[in-house]
């Protein structure tokens, strides 16, 4: 029943109802049927009795001894065709179908309901014994109250079905109708659901959806409230990070990096002068140039990451080839395939640096959890923008992925990006993330909200 519409439901109740008024129907005409039948069968007994007695005939004697059998047969099939008399002669020479047959078959009823109406014994009216030996009986026929019994119960059932057919399609119908306002809540719902809060539910007729009406459409719109806002901060916050980045990338360059270029410098300048008066100390000043060396390229790596140059000097395609070189360099077991389809040249800086940032996220989580052999990043589309990542790794079950599993940073900036994430994985089976986005500069569209 769960897994019923309320209108199948509707139909089986007033299917039950049917099949019970069917019931008490047949069990009312029983009851009547017996009543008549009792009464009508001693009516006809007195009547006939009382007709009888007035002619002189008297029980067990012949009923005409100087007629013809043929004369008193006749008279009898005479009788026997009267209503409510069932007429039986029992003779060695003849069988008398005329007046013998079974009363029940005569009876315009289904055979179920004269089984259960009809008497097993019927009332005997009178006997007479002939000169010949026959043995004519009279008794009650109460077949036609049976049939007019079984008339008035059908009349009432075909009455019942009509009466029921007309209120299935009454009820159905204004269900229909009435339940128009639960598909529209529904598609509103699902669109809330999918993180659409712009639909709103129109006015209804009905008062009890008008309430639920006005307060989905109260309930989106202070959630479409919360989500711009929540967008509007979560990119204010991307904004700031990144511009910290750029300002701490820089700060690195200009600080530390020149420190460390100044330190080897020195040192260098220490070799040139004690490479022929003070071996040892060239030796040690020579190891000063390694610490510098490896000072510096953390440094650069460091700067790399905050704010690759590249991505601000070449673009997009150029920043995230040189990602993946320096990633498979850094990983001997996993060997990454970048492909890109398009032009990605005039893309808005803070696109670019999204989609950026989203596939050096990916591929640190790779390196986190996938333990896997291949990776392969493809960037294509014109208008619609879809960055696929794959790996052949471990994968996991997506009814126990957590945002804790390095998810939480991608999701956050496909939202920005007006986009769509779709992550399909299995255990043993790798990961897949597409996102899909528009290409329209939905960033400079909106700086009015930074």
């Amino acid at each position: 029943m769960d897994k019923l519409n309320l209108q199948v439901r509707l139909a089986i109740i007033l299917l039950l109802f049917f099949v019970l008024a069917v019931v008490l129907q047949i069990a009312r005409s029983t009851y009547v049927a017996d009543i008549t039948i009792r009464e009508e069968a001693e009516s006809v007994s007195a009547l006939v009795n009382q007709l009888f007695d007035i002619s002189g005939v008297g029980e067990k004697q012949s009923l005409n001894a100087n007629s013809s059998e043929t004369d008193l047969l006749q008279r009898l099939v005479q009788l026997e065709n009267s209503r409510h008399l069932d007429v039986r002669i029992q003779s060695l020479d003849s069988n008398y179908p005329q007046v013998n047959e079974d009363p029940r078959d005569a009876v315009d009823a289904p055979p179920w309901y004269i089984a259960l109406v009809y008497p097993d014994e019927v009332l005997e009216i009178r006997t007479f014994v002939q000169d010949n030996g026959d043995i004519i009986s009279i008794y009650s026929d109460p077949g036609d109250q049976v049939e007019a019994v079984w008339y008035e119960t059908r009349a009432r059932i075909i009455a019942s079905f009509m009466f029921l057919v007309l209120l299935m399609v009454t009820i159905l119908s204004s269900t229909t109708r009435w339940m128009k306002p639960v598909e529209v809540i529904n598609s509103v719902l699902e669109k809330v659901e999918d993180g659409d809060f712009s639909r709103r539910i129109a006015w209804f007729s009905l008062p009890e959806f008008r309430g639920i009406g006005d307060h989905i459409n109260h309930l989106t719109t202070r959630l479409g409230a919360s989500k711009s806002e929540n967008e509007r901060l979560t990119r204010k916050s991307i904004s700031v990070q990144e511009e910290e980045r750029r300002h701490l990338a820089q700060e690195l360059h200009d600080s530390l990096g020149q420190s460390v270029s100044a330190i080897k410098a020195i040192a260098v300048s220490i070799e040139d002068r004690t490479r022929i008066t003070d071996p040892l100390v060239s030796d040690s000043v020579k190891y000063i140039e390694q610490v510098a060396d490896a000072a510096y390229s953390s440094v650069r790596d460091l700067m790399l990451s905050l704010r690759p140059a590249i991505l601000d000097e070449l673009g997009l395609t150029q920043a995230l080839n040189q990602m993946v070189d320096d990633w498979n360099l850094h990983h001997e077991d996993t060997f990454c395939r970048f492909r890109v389809e398009g032009d990605y040249m005039s893309l808005h800086e803070e696109l670019q640096i999204n989609i950026y940032r989203i596939v050096q996220e990916a591929l640190t989580n790779i390196s986190k959890y996938a333990k896997a052999e291949n990776v392969s990043i493809t960037l294509s589309g014109d208008e619609i923008i879809t960055l696929l990542i794959v790996d052949d790794g471990k994968g996991f079950d997506m009814d126990t992925v957590t945002r804790n599993m390095g998810l939480t940073g991608i999701s956050d900036r496909v939202t920005l990006l007006r986009g769509e994430l779709e992550i399909s994985s299995r255990p043993g089976k790798g990961v897949s993330i597409q996102i899909e986005f528009p290409r329209v500069n939905y960033f400079r569209r909106r700086s009015g909200d930074r």
